[in-house]
């Protein structure tokens, strides 16, 4: 597989916090947990005093988007117990069946092709990462604990292994601090977090060794046998990707002037943040999903436990797999964000309430202003929590 990618990201595509990181998202990506673990609470029905403030988080939604200071292309979808209650398209030539570049959404595609491997005996989340690529046993013909900035990394390094400590769980939860092959690690596999790109292409190639399948056709069959019809993977540029699939939004990058995007996606990208998706196709995988449907509840309840904490534009987050949690006023949050060049993107989740959003958009806006970038993000996510907890208060 082909890691270009990754150098012309550091460069500047992704604008990540390291240069280890490779694609998503201008997150200084910050990530989630879940201290909740377990399956989604399925309400029968919403909470009594919950319908009059799902309508008033519907229309402040759309008052948020139509006054918003910054310009927005993209389409919204608002979902309660996996029924629509607000769509919204703005932007030239969106609609509903527009397609957009989902930045690091994709991770949580990504994480759940990880964990129906484990369930299928394919994979050991605690097996290390050069077992899976290159077959090592245990501590043979690996990195022997080189880290960044020790003494003795010099003599360590094999250049044709990565560190042996890492774990498929420490990939998932960015705790690995995996470098390119040969290199020193960046810390002590499991000692911190740092969000890496890097580390989730990594886990792709993981997948094509153990399923014989390039991911991009990994993709296509999960999206074939869940009927996720606008969700693939397509590798090329923007403009060649859009004459083959008419219906992908081409993204806009804003800096003097706005102008189409020079974004290219390739195998490198995909797992971590390049896959394509509609936004009712993201909300119906979502749904299915935190329904128990997509993997067993041993494997959910990993993916929804809070493995490490992280800094974030959000306070108090932490990260599971391929998802960050957030348990502030006992309000369980599962959420995750994403920054291309082209395309932004925010999905959450409540499952007491069973309500779902995902916003994708294919303007990317200026990062020298960061606070102005994810205004609306933030925005729309305190609409979302404030109402829902007054409904929690008025049901004391």
């Amino acid at each position: 597989m082909r890691l270009s990618v990754i150098g012309s990201l550091l460069s500047g595509l992704l604008l990540l916090p390291s240069a280890n990181s490779v694609g998503e998202s201008f997150e200084t990506e910050i990530v989630s947990e879940s201290a909740q673990g377990g399956q989604s609470v399925k309400l029968e029905s919403p909470l009594p005093s919950s319908e009059s403030k799902l309508g008033e988080i519907k229309s402040l939604i759309q008052a948020a988007i139509k006054e918003s200071p910054q310009p927005f292309s993209g389409s919204v979808i608002l979902l309660e117990r996996g029924k629509p209650l607000l769509e919204l398209q703005k932007g030239e030539g969106i609609n509903q069946d527009s397609r957009f570049v989902m930045a690091s959404l994709s991770k949580q595609i990504t994480a759940t092709l990880i964990l129906q491997a484990v369930d299928a005996g394919k994979l050991d989340l605690t097996q290390t990462l050069n077992y899976y690529l290159f077959g090592d046993a245990a501590g043979d013909n690996a990195l022997k604990g080189a880290v960044a900035g020790t003494k003795s990394s010099a003599n360590a390094l094999n250049p044709s292994r990565y560190d042996e400590r890492i774990t498929l769980h420490q990939l998932l939860t960015h705790t690995s601090g995996v470098d390119k092959l040969g290199k020193a690690n960046r810390f002590e596999p499991g000692s911190q977090f740092e969000y890496s790109n890097f580390g989730y292409s990594l886990l792709g190639q993981v997948l094509v060794k153990v399923n014989h399948q390039s991911f991009a056709e990994q993709v296509a069959q999960f999206a074939t046998r869940y009927q996720l019809n606008g969700l693939s993977a397509e590798l090329g540029s923007i403009a060649a990707i859009h004459a083959k699939v008419p219906s992908l939004a081409v993204g806009l990058q804003e800096s003097e002037v706005i102008a189409p995007s020079d974004l290219v996606l390739d195998e490198a990208l995909l797992p971590a943040g390049g896959l394509i998706a509609s936004a009712p196709t993201y909300a119906a995988f979502q749904d299915l999903l935190h329904a128990g449907k997509l993997m067993s509840a041993e494997s959910y309840q990993r993916m929804t436990t809070a493995h490490t904490e992280i800094q974030f534009l959000w306070p108090n987050m932490h990260y599971g797999y391929g998802v960050r949690i957030n348990q502030d006023d006992d309000l369980v949050e599962y959420s995750h964000t994403g920054y291309l060049t082209g395309y932004m993107s925010m999905t959450l989740h409540y499952p007491e309430f069973n309500l779902d959003l995902v916003m994708l958009e294919n303007l990317s806006l200026n990062l020298n202003d960061r606070a102005r970038v994810f205004e609306l993000h933030n925005q729309i996510r305190q609409i979302i929590r404030s109402q829902l907890l007054l409904a929690k208060a008025a049901n004391v």
